[in-house]
Order: C-alpha cells, then structure tokens, then sequence
C-alpha cells in the first residue's frame, strides 16, 4: 500500500515544460557521454602512443582543473546579463563544443592531442553548466524543488548505469571509434533539445 502510494503519486505529479527539457537534455547527454567514460583510460593507453594510465590521470585532471577555472567567471557574466536567452544558448553552445570533442577523440594520434581536446572539454563544460543551472533554479516549481531534482537525479544515474555497460558491449563489437561518434551524435541532439524551451525561457 505504501510503495502504492509513493508511485501513485508520481504518476500524477504535475511538472512544467521548462523543467522536463531540461531533465530530458542532460539525460541524453550524460547517458550517452558515460558510454566510454568507464574505459576512457584503456583508449588512451591502447590507442596514443607512449600513452600509460599517468597519461589518463593527467587527461582526466586537466578537464576537471579548466572546467574549474572558467566556470565561475562564466557564471558570473550569466548572472549580469539581463534575461535567460544567454543562459539558454551558453548552455546549448557548450554542449556542442562537447560533442565536437567526442568527433575529435578517433583522429587524436598523439599525447598533446589528447591534452588539448581535454582542455576544450573542461572550458565547453564550464560554459554550458551555469546557464543550464541557472535556469533550472529558477523554473523549477515551488514546493517541489525536493522531487524534481530527485527526478533529475534518478533520470542520469539510470541513464549513466545502462549506458556503462552499453558502452562496454559497443567497444568489444565495434572499437572506440564508432562509439565515440555515437556519443557525438547524441550530444549534439541532446544540446539541440533545449531549445525547444526557447520561447519560453524569459528575456528580461
């Protein structure tokens, strides 16, 4: 009766638009952005030469260190714009550089390669993440701020759990390189969905 219940009132809860698109876009992209994220070390040891896994720790630090670096100031320069627009299309922007990143990932034949899209991963990071933020804190619905990020939450981590071992599957059948495209792909429809709420996102 209880779990009944729970799930009852799930199904009738109310959501707007704004707040699902958003859901719905970072589901897409992080779902399909975790399925080579497990086995992101082995295709940088296995496929750049001289690469070893200190080579995919440093990979790894240099996204999160840029990411960390400009994502304040971009938040910042949000915050003193007037509207959502900006917020909107910084977020769709960032997006798209990502998933020109994952296009690159199969061309990359060298360390420094690996390095530099790392880099523009971290400052597409930084650019798309505050203006999404932004404009969820400010559409979710009042009162509700506890389950619709609960939502959010669920929604990637289910997404991100099947896409794991998707990823793995898609790898051992057909290389890195087609899933890499594949991750491209979706990012890239994952970006163009938020604009769906384009009219409705607020100018001033």
């Amino acid at each position: 009766m209880y779990y009944r219940t729970i799930w009852r009132s799930i199904i009738d809860f109310k959501m707007n638009l704004v707040i699902k698109i958003l859901i719905l876009s970072d589901f897409i992209i992080w779902s399909v952005n975790n399925l080579t994220a497990p086995i992101f070390a082995i295709f940088i040891v296995d496929n750049i030469p001289g690469a070893s896994i200190e080579t995919a720790g440093i990979a790894a630090a240099l996204y999160l260190i840029f990411k960390s670096i400009f994502e304040i100031p971009v938040g910042l320069f949000l915050d003193k714009v007037k509207g959502e627009k900006d917020d909107l299309y910084t977020a769709v922007v960032g997006s798209v550089i990502m998933a020109s990143v994952f296009a690159l990932y199969p061309l990359i034949n060298s360390i420094w390669q690996l390095f530099l899209l790392q880099i523009v991963l971290g400052i597409s990071a930084a650019v798309s993440y505050p203006g999404w933020y932004g404009i969820f804190t400010r559409h979710i619905d009042k009162k509700k701020e506890a389950f619709e990020w609960s939502v959010y939450d669920v929604a990637l981590g289910i997404g991100m759990g099947l896409t794991a071992v998707i990823g793995a599957f898609l790898v051992e059948k057909f290389g890195f390189d087609i899933v890499f495209y594949i991750t491209a792909g979706f990012t890239l429809i994952g970006a163009l969905t938020l604009l769906i709420v384009h009219n409705k996102v607020n100018d001033k």
